[in-house]
């Protein structure tokens, strides 16, 4: 299904730029992920203006692929619908994982040290972050092996969350309060930003009603 897409990349329209827009979307969300999540996991110290203005950044290419694609399908409405669906559904995702991946510097300045000693959430980074590099791969070249790998990522990624949560929430001796609330809405946003990384690659093996669903049998 995503070949249509794909097929962008080989002409010069307004469609096309806004896949580029897209795809430059992704790369902002992923220096804010790493940048966020580095400052909230290992005490990084990072500027949070530029923080702030990179997610800015992402929603303005929001409102510009939004108004490429209308502009494209008010002068061929014929055209090329269904990649303009997708991707506007796409960079709804794309504009979700700013604002889940600002979240973990917003969380850092709420919480003060690091809490890189819980194995299980550094793996939850070293995970999605891959998932980033896959899916953006995935988005770009229509590659389904890669997209199909990213989903079944997801799948691990969100009963590991599920599983830090509940042991979080039946015993955290040894932690204090605010570190153990810390660790729990970080579960919650890693397992909230591997959903929507999910759903990216789910638009390159499924049909759009599917988008963000299991492959269809």
């Amino acid at each position: 299904m995503f070949e249509k897409l794909f097929d962008l990349w080989h002409r010069e329209d307004l469609l096309q730029q806004a896949l580029k827009d897209a795809l430059e979307m992704m790369k902002l969300a992923k220096t804010i992920f790493e940048k966020s999540v580095e400052a909230f996991l290992y005490d990084k110290s990072s500027d949070p203006q530029e923080i702030y203005d990179m997610d800015k950044h992402i929603n303005h290419y929001e409102i510009k692929i939004r108004r490429k694609i209308l502009e494209h399908l008010t002068i061929s409405p014929e055209q090329d619908i269904t990649a303009a669906l997708v991707l506007s559904t796409i960079t709804v995702d794309i504009e979700r994982l700013g604002d889940f991946s600002k979240n973990f510097y917003e969380l850092s300045e709420f919480y003060s040290g690091s809490i890189s000693e819980n194995g299980a959430i550094e793996q939850l980074y070293v995970n999605t972050n891959e998932m980033f590099d896959k899916t953006t791969h995935a988005f770009a070249d229509a590659d389904s092996v890669l997209a199909l790998d990213v989903m079944e990522m997801h799948t691990k990624n969100a009963a590991d969350a599920e599983n830090i949560i509940h042991e979080l929430l039946q015993n955290h001796k040894g932690l204090s309060s605010s570190q153990a609330v810390a660790e729990v809405l970080s579960a919650r946003y890693f397992k909230r930003i591997s959903a929507h990384l999910k759903n990216i690659a789910s638009s390159v093996v499924n049909p759009f009603d599917r988008i963000g669903y299991k492959p269809t049998e």
